[in-house]
């Protein structure tokens, strides 16, 4: 069970069966809006069940929300 499903468990109230429904229709849903070159690093965020937009598993990749965050950086430029 991933992260989200346990804070959906917690917060909302949701038995463990529907917290993982949930978390899989939310985690789908923010796949399919990302750009596939940043699905990898999303996916090792939000925990071992993501998948990418098309349904299969996200790549484990390193880095993290730091990962993401330098890419994203490299790519539009830092400003600062």
């Amino acid at each position: 069970m991933g992260e989200i499903a346990v804070l959906l468990q917690q917060k909302a109230g949701l038995g463990p069966d529907k917290a993982q429904e949930v978390e899989q229709v939310v985690v789908q849903h923010i796949m399919s809006r990302v750009p596939s070159e940043f699905q990898g690093m999303l996916g090792s965020v939000l925990g071992s069940g993501a998948s990418t937009a098309d349904g299969q598993p996200a790549a484990a990749e390193s880095g993290g929300l730091g990962g993401l965050l330098s890419a994203a950086t490299s790519m539009f430029g830092n400003k600062g």
